[in-house]
């Protein structure tokens, strides 16, 4: 249909050359890099860009088509355009198809890990569903194919569906795609032989591995040809991979690809030594190794066009045929020797029965020739002529013919051409024997799982404490919800309690900064204080002391025993500041977080109040602590981790 419909191609020629150019004054402000004169041109007339501009259109394919207008491109390049088909599709969609359940049931399983495809019953899967419920009633000898959904859902990423379509159609028939899914799948085996044949050519040292791990290509090598690398690949790397099939051909890019993907992961590939990590790792892993960089998995499969060529591709395609036509030759013979015993049979039996009817003819001919003789109106020459006919026909009849060597040969290919057909017929008619009943048996137990569900809401509906056990269930899901919010108020206030601590434990770092600093004050004044003490017990001290006393001075030694004394207090405040903390830290380990939050919130001020507390206070808080069960102090644990690098220092008594 698509040859069917020449004018479309210049029609579609101008409609994309018109959408291109739409495009461009939409993304004319895109970061991405466009070269518009380009893909124009390629928009114009691929075949003549193509052959006058290889090399410039090698290098825009191995840099990758711009995701805008990559479906556009895919158009041009395989020369889908076909109103007739757009036409059909509209008419297919409307009507019903015997796979159409089959369909639905692999929708999920395709892509599901992309979004346009990952919702049950979405814009994506309705659209993948329409397409091949089409082309499953356009090719009823292909009909539906499990890999068929992986072909068709990166072109519905780039285009419209009806345009999909059309590009899905000539996938199948111009690039050698349609011979894969056929019911031999005589395509899919000739690409297994061609694979396996450059595999071992190009390399041979991990053929022969993979081959004595018994992994063979059919094992890993099937997906690939059939969903195009779109099963285990990431779905970039899978469009990159299109751009090229549909520049220069499936059969060629597939196997660049493939043997380009084994070669660079040969050395890991090699280390593997179990049928399973080999095989896990060729079906699913190959790709890793080149870290999501499709440019560069693209360079290495450009890098064999050299060693795998169309010709080559040809050259080893004639081969496969001869080896089919040597096999098909050596069945003949095996059934020639085979049937030679029946037909041998067969001729014996056709003998004996010419010549029983011979011998009858002979006998009525000789009866006839008496009866004859012994009339006496007879004369010479009526008596003559029927003995004359009756011995030509016994002639005749008693020396037939034998069948020639070319009837024989004719006859022993009617009968293979028939008994293979019926071992066809036989095998179909078995597949679609196990077909209907498993689905006679999935009905079956869905009727059944049905009748046993309508048994059990009957039996609960006419039990008499059925209103009872709805009203507990009532009770129970508002009891559950209530505890939902319990366990939820316990979480903040475990939060509080958490915030709380965190809060304290800064703040008696903070405590224990300062009180070494004041602690290295106190020790720079104490020594001021013992050089002034040194200084004051010369004799020109001595002497200005009763001076310096009458007039009602002090000396600068008593003004430093103030100051010491004044920082000796400020010490001891900060100490019972530290001690009241280590009290509420002790309570929140003692107790937990489930004290009320108006005690912890009044402890908490309480500590932070200020630095003095009186002995009342003091002694009630240290009765609520001696009241609490003993455990191992959290000041210690917390102590020993702050006064790591001051080690010479000896923490204060716990109050536990």
């Amino acid at each position: 249909m698509l040859d069917e419909d020449p004018k479309s191609v210049c029609i579609q020629s101008n409609e994309l050359k018109a959408h291109l150019s739409t495009m461009q004054s939409l993304v004319s402000d895109s970061s991405e890099d466009i070269d518009w004169e380009f893909w124009t041109a390629l928009t114009e007339d691929f075949g003549e860009l193509a052959t006058k501009l290889p090399h410039l259109l090698s290098a825009k394919l191995k840099a990758g088509i711009p995701s805008k207008v990559r479906g556009v491109i895919w158009q041009a390049m395989s020369q889908s355009a076909s109103l007739n088909l757009e036409t059909v599709y509209g008419q297919l969609i409307a009507e019903h198809t015997p796979y159409e359940r089959i369909i639905q049931r692999d929708l999920a399983r395709t892509f599901p890990n992309v979004d346009m495809f990952k919702k049950e019953g979405g814009d994506g899967q309705q659209a993948l569903e329409r397409v091949l419920k089409a082309y499953s009633l356009y090719d009823s000898h292909v009909g539906y194919c499990q890999g068929l959904a992986f072909l068709v859902g990166p072109l519905l990423m780039n285009m419209p569906e009806q345009q999909a379509f059309c590009v899905f159609v000539r996938l199948m028939e111009t690039y050698d795609m349609r011979t894969m899914f056929t019911l031999n799948m005589e395509g899919l085996q000739l690409r297994l032989y061609q694979f396996t044949s450059l595999f071992s050519q190009i390399l041979p040292e991990l053929s022969d591995h993979l081959v004595n791990h018994a992994v063979h290509s059919p094992m890993y090598a099937s997906q690939w040809f059939l969903t195009l690398f779109a099963y285990a690949f990431p779905i970039h790397m899978v469009m990159r991979i299109y751009d090229i099939i549909f520049a220069e051909g499936a059969a060629e890019t597939i196997m660049r690809v493939a043997i380009a993907m084994l070669k660079r992961s040969e050395k890991q590939l090699l280390e593997l030594s179990e049928f399973e990590d080999i095989l896990d790792y060729v079906t699913s892993k190959l790709h890793i190794v080149y870290n999501d960089d499709a440019g560069l998995m693209i360079t290495d499969a450009m890098e064999l066009s050299g060693l795998i060529t169309r010709e080559k591709m040809d050259h080893l395609a004639e081969l496969y045929l001869k080896e089919v036509e040597q096999e098909q030759k050596q069945t003949e013979q095996v059934l020639a020797v085979r049937f030679n015993f029946w037909s041998k049979n067969s001729d014996r039996k056709k003998k004996r029965e010419s010549a029983g009817w011979l011998s009858k003819r002979s006998s009525s001919s000789d009866e006839s020739s008496t009866t004859a003789t012994s009339s006496p109106t007879s004369a010479a020459t009526s008596t003559t002529s029927p003995t004359t006919a009756t011995s030509s026909t016994a002639s005749s009849c008693s020396t037939p013919t034998p069948p020639s060597n070319h009837d024989t040969q004719m006859l022993h290919q009617q009968i293979e051409d028939l008994l293979l057909a019926l071992s066809q017929i036989q095998n179909e008619h078995i597949q679609l024997k196990q077909e209907f009943v498993q689905v006679r048996m999935d009905k079956m137990d869905v009727e059944a799982e049905r009748d046993a569900l309508r048994i059990t809401i009957q039996g609960l509906n006419e039990q008499p404490g059925m209103d009872e056990l709805r009203a507990e269930l009532a009770k129970a899901k508002a009891l559950n919800f209530e505890l939902q919010q319990d366990n939820e108020e316990l979480r903040h206030q475990n939060l509080m309690a958490k915030e709380a601590q965190t809060g304290l434990i800064e703040k008696m770092v903070n405590m224990k900064n300062r009180m070494e600093e004041l602690e290295q004050e106190q020790h720079k004044r104490q020594q001021l204080q013992r050089d002034s003490v040194a200084k004051s017990k010369t004799p020109t001290l001595k002497a200005a002391t009763p001076a310096n006393t009458k007039k009602g001075r002090t000396t600068p030694g008593s003004d430093n025993t103030k100051k010491t004394s004044a920082m000796e207090s400020r010490c001891h405040e900060l100490e019972q500041m530290l001690a009241d903390a280590k009290l509420h830290i002790a309570e929140l380990e003692t107790f937990g977080p489930a004290t009320s939050t108006s005690n912890r919130r009044a402890s908490f001020m309480s500590t932070a109040a200020g630095p003095v507390q009186t002995p009342k206070f003091a002694k009630r808080r240290s009765d609520d602590v001696t009241k609490a069960s003993k455990r191992a102090s959290f000041y210690g644990r917390f102590w020993s981790s702050v006064t790591v690098a001051s080690s010479q220092e000896t923490p204060p008594a716990s109050p536990i």
